[in-house]
């Protein structure tokens, strides 16, 4: 299941958008990726080249508007999406 943003903004009563939301890379959490299955790894490897590393002694961190949230689940083998 998913959201569109146009869909998340007209819900909301005050908009809280900022102009340069979407020009920085968001800040990748991944959760619970620590098992040494082949597909595991794989899957977090994907996740953390779909987006650039960020070298945290350079970031200026009020840039970063956006975090994203990748969650496995190890006993249903399901990911958790959080933007």
């Amino acid at each position: 299941q998913y959201s569109l943003i146009k869909d998340v903004v007209s819900s909301l009563k005050r908009h809280r958008m900022h102009e340069q939301q979407f020009t920085h890379h968001p800040l990748l959490i991944l959760s619970n990726f620590g098992f040494q299955q082949i597909q595991v790894k794989l899957m977090a490897s994907m996740f953390q080249n779909m987006f650039p590393s960020i070298n945290v002694h350079k970031v200026n961190l009020n840039n970063i508007k956006r975090c994203l949230l990748i969650s496995y689940d190890a006993e249903t083998q399901l990911l958790s999406f959080r933007h």
